[in-house]
């Protein structure tokens, strides 16, 4: 069979259990001498603090002191009685970092990496680099989340290069987990709410707490832009209040820079998938526990293949932003007093979407990413399809032969077929039933998972088939972002009855669906021009469109156009799905009171159309996200707090441009 593809082990990755091996196992790697560099502050010498100084500083500060004194004189109570209580926040949310620790942790869980990967690859040229720039400026690392193991292996890493160990942000319900809460705490991790509210004496200690990391460069600091585990496998859109306080100190004045640095996370499998599933059909996310880990050792029985962690060039804090942010504005602020203004907050913002743009462009694709995408095709055409082994490699081969036109790289350890087969055979062999035809064909059936099925307003055996399904669109859903752009520019020139159609339409058109889909393609605020420029050049080189000399596109290969424009008609056809829901005798309060009825409404298309419906539609995120883009454009109108309000005139101009749109690429040669 033919090969095709780059493989994974080109020079600048490095297989940290490789590495592990040359030290003599995780034993003598978590007992060797470690040399961690030690930061300094503007002006002095560098030092280490200790946990009891950083708690003090926190405490001390003229921010906490303030809101202290503010908290006492609101509710009429002493100050002593209010600081008791700040101390309390404090000692809940901090880490208490400890080496020892560390090196008894990192024992156990390099010894449990070795049992579930057979690779962990690393781009280690960045990380020489990384470690001596966090002598002067504070670290931040913000990788993508995909899982639980994400900050257990970059604490490995940083550890292997004797970087400093992270404080990671982790949620409060880590904290609750009896032994590994503490565990976590020791190794450097610190502990917040996901919701401040209007605490304000919260926001004062936490904020502090974290600022004084920063400031004094105590440690480097590691939180996920995207806030928690993307559980549809591609990015999410991020949220900006933890990168807003660590950039304070920046604005303020308090470090002469900062340095980010984007770290994407890639896993051949998930070890969550189920998991994921079950909460993307609406079933409740059972609680952080160590007896639920502990009951998880059954995976340490199989291999779960290759993760990978591509760190980003650092980026520096002060040349990033130049002159879009003064900082001679917040400088002079006092702490009670200070604001950062809207312009500001965009900038910031717009740089947390330039920070998950990196993660995209540094993911890794593998040939199991382009098998999900295939076997979901396959299925749109027969949801019960048992399909044979060398169908799917052609088509997988096909798939891969046509990306590369648009230059996405499909990553390939050893050769196409020898990684399907690794893939299907050894690392996802739980999704499905074989049956062996000769020597080297075989069939594939999914299989059916149970599902709890009380309350639910779908079928038991729908549900049982759609998790499979969901754990497909998962890893099909990590390449997206690679065909994006061009796809949706493609299905728009498609649409179109004329041959050729000016730039400057489909530019329109092109902004419009983007901001529609923001929450399924995350792009960069403002910058769409760019966006659109790069990927119609993209589009004219690889031969699929041309541009004629009064400005026209125009597709010169259909075959391709076709080809790409199938990959995004799923995303669109499921927001469709929840545009065209009849929501005029509908009372909303939220949006996850309408999730089950637009369940409901997809179950029944299911059934009953001759439409490409997939159970993968059932997932609760993306109709979030068609809801939310209904909000924001004001289809639906917030009256109150669980009040909401349909404009029909907003919502029938939205299901027209949309219904046109999706209908014509579904009417297409797909």
């Amino acid at each position: 069979m033919p090969t095709t593809g780059r493989q994974v082990n080109f020079p600048e990755y490095d297989n940290f259990l490789d590495l592990l091996d040359q030290k003599g196992g995780p034993f003598k790697f978590v007992t060797e001498a470690k040399n961690f560099p030690v930061g300094s502050k503007i002006g002095s010498l560098p030092t280490a603090r200790s946990l009891a100084e950083i708690e003090k500083s926190v405490l001390e500060s003229s921010r906490v002191k303030n809101v202290i004194a503010e908290e006492a004189n609101r509710r009429n109570v002493s100050i002593g009685s209010v600081r008791k209580e700040a101390e309390t926040m404090l000692k809940e949310m901090a880490h208490n970092y400890n080496l020892l620790n560390v090196r008894m942790f990192g024992y156990a869980v390099t010894s449990i990496m070795k049992k579930l990967f057979d690779g962990i690859y690393i781009n280690e040229r960045k990380l020489q680099e990384i470690r001596e720039r966090s002598k002067k400026d504070c670290v931040i690392f913000m990788p993508s989340h995909k899982t639980y193991f994400d900050f257990l292996l970059l604490s490995l890493v940083c550890f292997l290069y004797d970087i400093q160990l992270p404080a990671i942000a982790a949620g409060m319900d880590f904290m609750s987990m009896k032994f590994v809460g503490e565990v976590l705490r020791r190794s450097g991790a610190f502990f917040m709410r996901r919701s401040f509210g209007d605490d304000q004496l919260y926001w004062a200690v936490f904020s502090e707490y974290v600022q004084t990391h920063v400031v004094n460069n105590d440690r480097t600091i590691e939180f996920f832009v995207e806030a928690t585990r993307s559980r549809v496998g591609k990015s999410l859109h991020p949220k900006y209040g933890m990168l807003q306080m660590v950039l304070e100190p920046y604005l303020r004045g308090s470090v002469f820079d900062l340095v980010i640095v984007p770290v994407s996370m890639n896993y051949d499998k998930i070890l969550e998938e189920k998991l994921y599933a079950y909460e993307l059909l609406g079933f409740p996310k059972p609680k952080e526990s160590t007896s639920g880990l502990l009951k998880a050792r059954e995976i340490l029985n199989k291999k779960n293949g290759n993760c990978f962690l591509t760190f980003g060039d650092p980026i520096s804090v002060r040349e990033y932003f130049g002159m879009s942010l003064h900082r001679s504005t917040f400088v002079c602020q006092p702490d009670s007093q200070f604001i950062i203004d809207k312009q500001a907050k965009n900038e910031i913002r717009k740089f947390a979407h330039h920070v998950v743009d990196i993660h995209n462009k540094n993911a890794v694709i593998t040939v199991w990413n382009i098998a999900c995408v295939v076997m979901l095709q396959i299925l749109d055409k027969n949801d019960e399809a048992v399909f044979d082994y060398f169908t799917l490699y052609s088509k997988v081969f096909e798939l891969i032969q046509t990306l590369k036109k648009i230059g996405t790289c499909v990553n390939i350890l050893k050769n196409l077929d020898a990684d399907l087969r690794y893939y299907i055979r050894i690392i996802h062999d739980d999704l499905f039933e074989f049956e062996k035809i000769d020597e080297e064909n075989f069939l594939l059936k999914f299989i059916d998972f149970p599902v709890e099925h009380e309350k639910m307003r779908v079928s038991r055996r729908i549900m049982e088939r759609s998790v499979s399904r969901l754990i497909l669109t998962t890893y099909s859903n990590a390449m997206i972002h690679s065909i994006d752009s061009e796809s949706i520019i493609l299905s728009l020139l498609l649409k179109s009855s004329e041959n050729q159609i000016s730039k400057s339409i489909i530019l329109t058109k092109f902004e419009w669906f983007h901001n529609i889909m923001k929450r399924e393609f995350v792009i960069i605020p403002n910058e769409i021009d760019k966006l659109f420029e790069k990927t119609i050049q993209i589009l004219k080189t690889s031969g699929i469109i041309m541009i004629t000399v009064d400005d026209k596109l125009e597709i010169i290969d259909y075959s391709t156009t076709y080809k790409l424009t199938a990959l995004i008609w799923p995303y669109f056809h499921h927001f469709q799905i929840v545009f065209n829901y009849d929501w005029s005798n509908e009372k909303i309060e939220n949006i996850n009171s309408m999730i089950p009825k637009i369940q409901k409404k997809i179950s029944d298309l299911y059934n009953n159309s001759t439409k490409n419906v997939r159970l993968s539609f059932f997932s609760t995120e993306p109709i979030k996200n068609a809801i939310t883009a209904m909000i924001e454009i004001g289809a639906i109108e917030k009256r109150g707090k669980n009040d909401f309000e349909v404009n029909s005139t907003k919502l029938n101009i939205l299901r027209k441009e949309f219904n046109d749109f999706t209908n014509n690429i579904n009417n297409s040669k797909l």
